[in-house]
């Protein structure tokens, strides 16, 4: 009996284990740590046994935290705290329990001057990469085969394009993480993403300015040859 009793303890276990890590992209937990860092909050939540980073979050040791969206990288190394997660989870949204998040989310989406609906539209829209020649060059500026061309010469300087917007993925690392096409270059270096805390809509005709950056590496195997870092967008008014 003792034997039977101690084999249904061992599976009950590995079920937890195993809902836990399966869940562990969204739940709720108590924070046991938090070291802010930049415009990052880094949280380690106690039942959980899971550290996960958010854009700052206003929390202390013991409050409840809920969070959703997360995305999971392994050995991760903060340069700027010179430490390495065997495991952390960037969430795209986190929030204090009992804090009113509808009113907080809807001064945001007014502030941005996006309604709801829209918001969702950015998650699910398929926009068609631009064929070459569909979209004219941006006087004085570079195309996206020049920039990946001359990225060693461009590195840290600002450099402008005139692109379309093709994938938007919001609040990822406290950024918005935006995937510009221009029909030049040949796949796969035929794309630039670039991070800004503005936000664009998938297939928006932008043009975008920013510092390229080149050669990063946000660890777990996760490398960018360039990235177009601080990027602003206005409304490009010349017809493709």
């Amino acid at each position: 009996m003792k034997f039977i009793i101690s084999i249904l303890m061992i599976c009950v276990l590995l079920i937890s284990t195993t809902t836990a890590a399966e869940q562990a992209g969204s739940g709720t937990g108590t924070v046991a740590e938090v070291i802010d860092v930049g415009n990052y909050t880094y949280l380690r939540l106690e039942e959980l046994g899971i550290w996960i980073a958010t854009s700052r979050l206003p929390v202390a040791a013991g409050d409840k935290v809920e969070f959703s969206g997360g995305m999971e990288m392994r050995d991760f190394h903060s340069r700027t705290l010179d430490r390495t997660f065997e495991s952390i989870f960037f969430v795209q949204a986190a929030h204090r329990v009992g804090q009113d998040m509808n009113s907080v989310h809807r001064a945001a989406i007014e502030a941005e001057g996006h309604g709801t609906e829209n918001r969702v539209f950015q998650k699910s829209v398929s926009v068609q990469a631009p064929a070459l020649g569909e979209i004219s060059p941006l006087a004085a500026g570079k195309t996206i085969a020049d920039i990946l061309e001359g990225s060693a010469q461009l590195k840290d300087q600002s450099v402008s394009m005139r692109a379309r917007v093709i994938k938007v993925s919001q609040n990822i690392m406290g950024k918005n993480w935006i995937t510009l096409q221009d029909g030049t270059g040949t796949k796969p270096n035929n794309k630039l993403i670039a991070t800004s805390s503005e936000l664009v809509s998938p297939g928006d005709l932008v043009i975008a300015s920013g510092v390229l950056r080149s050669d990063i590496d946000l660890g777990s195997g996760y490398t960018y040859k360039v990235i177009l870092e601080n990027t602003t967008f206005s409304q490009s008014k010349v017809a493709p």
